[in-house]
């Protein structure tokens, strides 16, 4: 009993750390909000007040937002929770975050599980510390990313279904979490049925008795109902719109990476071969995923998905992670925990390797389980070869040290840094615009620039603006086309707002409010034009993010640029 306390203790330390370098400033760091957060956001509103998306379409299987069809359960997720906390950063944010903390004692219960007994207590308590502290799992647990809430149903799956191979009823529970997870996050569609298959494989002989069978068998038909509506929709351009775009074996969109365009040599039917570089390509790709340089020195190139400073992992897991790689092959008593892990670590990167995109820590967000799980084992296995009590005493008070330090880079690289550094990549200043916007008193047209980026989603979520109203202003297409017709509007209307590239030669013949960045509307323009500036928007770091501007009273002539 006494131990049993103890455990919880430790565990709910561990979750309190999860919950602090996760829910401090959840709402106001990044201070930006990205479009794809604001027309997540957006749309969960637009879900709440009308029942249709911002284009109409009642209750979608998939969001078509920006035509690049976001999955929907992060977006329902959103729903429930305006009414309680408003349409707010924070708001889009949560389910990210509650979802990345109730990994953690999943995590902890399915280690435990399958790791064996009498150090399960130690890994599973370590594994969970880890992943608490993991800059990878931080990111996608601070902001709006359908990938972390994907892996939280994933392995809740997983969990229950070893529960199963013991109680039977919990393989219903597995197979619902499974259904959910798939349309959580897209390379879920992937990830999630290879890992049943592969736990069906391994374990056959138990789900296929008489009483598993009767509980295997209702799982799937539960699993199937819940998929009905995703499959209603699997061969549309819209439900495979990602997967069309980013995959490298789509050679009718890009040639495969090595092409060598001027040459019809005699050989050419080989250095050519589509199916020779492109598979060449993915096992480039694949293979990154294992690089110690990418994991511990580099990180996720992509700025919204790394840190400052910080790369996926940190650089002292180095050595205990090629250690730990040495236990997993060589110690046959983690039987189990080395199936589960070596399973996961060959499948996960997968659906990453597959896109065009290097190292993608978001496409294979599920690979920081078993990679921490390696790490772990490390630990524990090089503090069991010390016998000196003094050692051990030495080697525990460096890990504290360790942890702290860690703690105290993770604030500097998340809170200040980021912060500072990257406020452009996280779209910050939009809520500035509107903030200013909410100030006109008159009704004049008001152009915000969309040259190069589409801030709609964003004056749409900070002002708030009804979606009835929006729905009616900006047809796109037909409903019966809203998952085949990938045609795009890129100029929206909201109330006096219009969003459009600036043009001078017809922008300067009218009085009317002009927003854009720096290259949109410069200190040139604003004299040559006579134009006056209303407010100058900043990012952290002091550059120019926005300029409003109004057109002089005195209309321009015709030609005037």
């Amino acid at each position: 009993m006494k131990n049993k306390i103890f455990i919880i203790f430790v565990l709910s330390i561990i979750v309190f750390v999860g919950i602090i370098t996760r829910f401090y400033k959840l709402g106001g760091s990044p201070s930006g909000l990205y479009l794809d957060e604001a027309a997540q956001g957006y749309n969960a509103y637009s879900i709440l007040k009308t029942g249709k998306d911002e284009f109409g379409k009642f209750f979608p299987i998939v969001f078509r937002s920006f035509t690049d069809f976001k999955t929907p359960v992060y977006i329902y997720l959103i729903v429930p929770l305006i009414p309680i906390f408003g349409l707010t950063k924070f708001t889009v944010r949560f389910p990210s975050f509650f979802f990345s903390i109730l990994t953690l004692p999943i995590l902890f219960l399915l280690i435990r599980r399958i790791a064996p007994k009498k150090l399960s207590i130690y890994i599973s308590l370590l594994t969970t510390l880890l992943l608490a502290i993991s800059p990878w799992h931080i990111l996608f647990g601070r902001t709006n990313f359908e990938c972390n809430v994907a892996l939280s149903f994933f392995l809740t799956g997983i969990y229950f279904f070893y529960l199963g191979l013991e109680k039977p009823k919990n393989l219903i529970i597995s197979a619902f979490m499974f259904a959910v997870a798939i349309p959580s996050y897209h390379s879920q569609r992937i990830v999630t049925p290879l890992t049943m298959l592969i736990l069906f494989i391994e374990n056959r002989k138990i789900l296929l008795d008489q009483i598993h069978k009767k509980f295997l068998l209702i799982g799937l038909a539960v699993g199937f109902i819940i998929s009905l509506p995703t499959l209603s929709v699997v061969t549309t351009p819209g439900f495979l719109a990602r997967a069309s775009g980013l995959n490298i074996f789509n050679i009718s969109k890009h040639l495969p990476a090595g092409t060598i365009t001027n040459y019809n040599g005699i050989f050419n039917f080989f250095v050519n071969s589509p199916l020779f570089l492109t598979t060449r390509e993915f096992l480039a790709i694949y293979l990154s995923y294992f690089s110690p340089r990418n994991m511990f020195l580099l990180g996720d190139s992509g700025l919204r998905s790394s840190f400052p400073e910080l790369s996926t992992f940190f650089v002292w897991q180095f050595p205990f992670y090629i250690y730990g790689l040495y236990i997993l092959i060589r110690d046959r008593s983690l039987k189990e925990l080395r199936f589960f892990t070596i399973v996961l670590l060959l499948i996960a990167p997968i659906p990453a390797a597959v896109t065009r995109d290097p190292y993608s820590t978001i496409r294979a967000l599920p690979l920081v389980i078993p990679q921490i799980i390696i790490i772990s084992l490390g630990i524990i296995y090089l503090f069991k070869k010390i016998k000196k009590p003094s050692v051990k005493y030495a080697y525990f008070l460096c890990a504290s040290i360790i942890i702290v330090y860690s703690l105290a880079k993770l604030y500097s690289s998340v809170i200040v840094l980021n912060e500072h550094f990257r406020g452009q990549e996280w779209n910050y200043g939009w809520e500035q615009v509107t903030n200013v916007i909410k100030t006109f008193n008159d009704n004049r047209q008001i152009v915000v620039d969309n040259s190069r980026s589409e801030p709609y989603s964003q004056l749409l979520f900070f002002l708030k603006f009804d979606p009835s109203t929006y729905q009616k202003d900006n047809f796109e297409v037909p409903l019966n086309q809203y998952y085949v017709n990938m045609n795009r509007n890129t100029i929206k209307k909201i109330g006096n707002i219009i969003t459009r590239p600036v043009n001078w030669e017809i922008d300067l013949k009218k009085v009317e409010y002009l927003i854009g960045d720096e290259l949109a509307i410069s200190y040139k323009q604003i004299r040559e034009h006579n134009l006056e500036l209303i407010s100058e928007i900043k990012y952290p770091d002091g550059s120019i993010a926005f300029r409003i501007v109004k057109t002089p009273i005195a209309a321009h002539t015709p030609g005037v640029i």
